[in-house]
């Protein structure tokens, strides 16, 4: 960033390109000066890797934007609808490039820790400029333990910029526990009222304000509620051979316009300062478990040495 880039910026978003350069820096001292014997190394092998993708996230200025929620709540219809393309309802193989009309996709899977049989989705799409979006698609939460949703809420939120929470209709025991998991995350946080096409409209905005005032009153704010419908049905009329007409429901056009806006204007607030403070909670966290580790270790080598010099 230059004098000349500057002159348009208000202060706060020079602050924010501040501290995005700052985090960037550290984390790339931290990379690049690990001190770590191969012993102590070993168990960390996934704290190591999440800081390397952490830096080259912030190398290529990526914004990832991650969908939780059931099963049958339209998750992966959501992102199609945003992207405007089916991409997340084709079995993608790990590190595939599928090239459509609009973009780029980089499609692959990863595997979540604790489960054989689930992963995570990510799609990758140029964004503005030189950034990047990726969309991440989880598992229902209904398909996965207790604690091994747990442990995907921590895997995938601890790095995501922004989380979408999926529902559809009032909210459950499970949704409602898994929000609140994705909740100390201190992520943004909008939850989706899903498939409203399917509720006649006084249904739906009872629906919507017993979710408003009584399901996450304490957790969330009306502003980080947004409804939608990522394919909604409409009725279609068929001409039939005898020249009567048949009704036929069809895929309608995705109403997910209000969901852009407040996705834009999250990332349009927050952006880099939002991704530079993940980068440096994130960073953080990471650097306890190193020195836990580090720690640990020569407490145990010192209590050797301790109970030889005994014993000789």
């Amino acid at each position: 960033m230059n004098d000349d880039d500057t002159d348009d910026l208000s202060f706060e978003e020079i602050l924010a390109e501040l501290n995005y350069k700052q985090a960037q820096r550290t984390l790339r001292d931290i990379v690049n000066n690990l001190d770590l014997t191969p012993r102590e190394r070993q168990g960390l092998e996934s704290d190591l890797e999440g800081l390397q993708q952490m830096l080259d996230k912030l190398e290529h200025q990526v914004v990832q934007i991650a969908v939780f929620g059931m099963v049958g709540r339209g998750k992966s219809s959501l992102l199609n609808a945003l992207l405007g393309e089916e991409v997340f309802s084709t079995g993608p193989i790990h590190g595939v490039t599928r090239t459509s009309q609009s973009a780029n996709w980089q499609v692959s899977r990863e595997a979540i820790a604790g489960s054989d049989s689930q992963a995570i989705m990510r799609v990758s799409m140029k964004g503005f400029g030189s950034a990047r979006i990726e969309l991440i698609d989880t598992p229902g939460i209904d398909e996965v333990d207790g604690e091994v949703r747990a442990e995907l809420a921590a895997q995938v939120a601890q790095q995501a910029d922004l989380i979408l929470f999926v529902v559809a209709g009032d909210m459950t025991k499970v949704e409602y526990e898994a929000l609140s998991e994705l909740r100390e995350a201190s992520k943004p946080i909008l939850l989706v009222f899903n498939k409203i096409d399917q509720y006649p409209m006084p249904d739906r905005m009872a629906i919507y304000a017993k979710i408003r005032d009584e399901r996450v009153r304490k957790i969330l704010s009306e502003d980080e509620i947004v409804m939608a419908a990522a394919s909604p049905l409409v009725a279609k009329a068929i001409p039939q051979a005898d020249g009567s007409y048949d009704a036929e429901l069809v895929s309608g056009k995705p109403q997910v316009d209000e969901l852009k806006l407040k996705i834009l204007d999250v990332l349009d607030r927050e952006g880099k300062a939002l991704v530079a403070l993940n980068t440096m909670i994130f960073t953080d966290a990471i650097q306890e478990r190193l020195v836990q580790r580090k720690m640990g270790i020569r407490d145990r080598r010192a209590n050797r040495i301790i109970w030889n010099a005994v014993i000789t």
